[in-house]
């Protein structure tokens, strides 16, 4: 399986704006501290609503409340209302890459390939060197099956970050579809040691040892997956499967 790397939630708004008051003083609320910093999702999209739906709010707080609004959105799996958002937020600053990036990994989320690879392309001419963009656009175009494209993509965002073990475990998968169990188990083997507890990238070399014979080393990468996570539904299917397959042995 492979995996999409993520932006942070909330891009904390620079305003010299203070609480919004009742008449009287009172402090009714804080808008720009919840859209920025709220933890509750929700807390967010309120602050947030706020701010976009004022008249006092200028094209930059309104940039930033539509891409935090967004992401709060995305977070309670309004998918496409928070991709409506980053639009808006791109229609007044088309240049924010943040609010590019998070729109085209939702795209990819919904498998609209085309769309996401033309997001990261854009963050990418605003940012060149961004390993998050260059992974998940060659996640898009891996899903596309454009395998050759999208291991040479992974492979440039190891350049710009050699420590980026879902770019590891991505290219892994894509050797694997290109039949090269060897490069796979090594991009797996290390994505493992930059994450031990990697469960995806633990699951993967376990499959590709499954596959190629290896069944003790199978057996131990699926042990090891499920003492992380009792749940993990592929692991728990592929020990089932070795134990067939080690009963049919004997």
């Amino acid at each position: 399986m492979a995996a999409i790397a993520r932006s942070r939630f909330g891009v904390r708004l620079v305003s010299t704006l203070s609480a919004m008051t009742l008449l009287g003083g009172a402090i009714l609320a804080d808008p720009l501290h919840d859209c920025a910093n709220a933890a509750d999702p929700d807390d967010a999209i309120a602050g947030c609503s706020i701010i976009i739906d004022s008249t006092w709010a200028n094209d930059q707080h309104l940039v930033q409340a539509f891409n935090n609004r967004a992401n709060a959105l995305s977070l309670r799996g309004r998918t496409e209302a928070a991709i409506d958002d980053y639009g808006r937020a791109l229609t007044l600053e088309p240049h924010y890459a943040n609010a590019r990036y998070n729109r085209a990994s939702l795209y990819l989320d919904l498998g609209k390939l085309d769309e996401a690879i033309a997001d990261f392309d854009r963050v990418l001419e605003f940012e060149p060197h961004r390993a998050d963009a260059m992974n998940n656009r060659a996640l898009a175009l891996l899903k596309a099956g454009r395998i050759d494209e999208a291991i040479a993509g992974f492979s440039a965002a190891l350049r710009g970050d050699p420590t980026n073990a879902y770019a590891y475990n991505n290219r892994g998968v894509a050797w694997r579809r290109k039949n090269e169990p060897a490069r796979a188990i090594a991009d797996f083997s290390a994505a493992i040691r930059l994450m031990p507890e990697y469960t995806g990238a633990l699951n993967n070399r376990g499959e590709v040892h499954m596959q190629e014979g290896r069944l003790d080393r199978a057996a131990a990468d699926f042990q090891r997956v499920l003492a992380l996570d009792a749940g993990h539904a592929a692991a728990t299917r592929n020990m089932r499967l070795l134990s067939e397959h080690l009963s049919v042995r004997r």
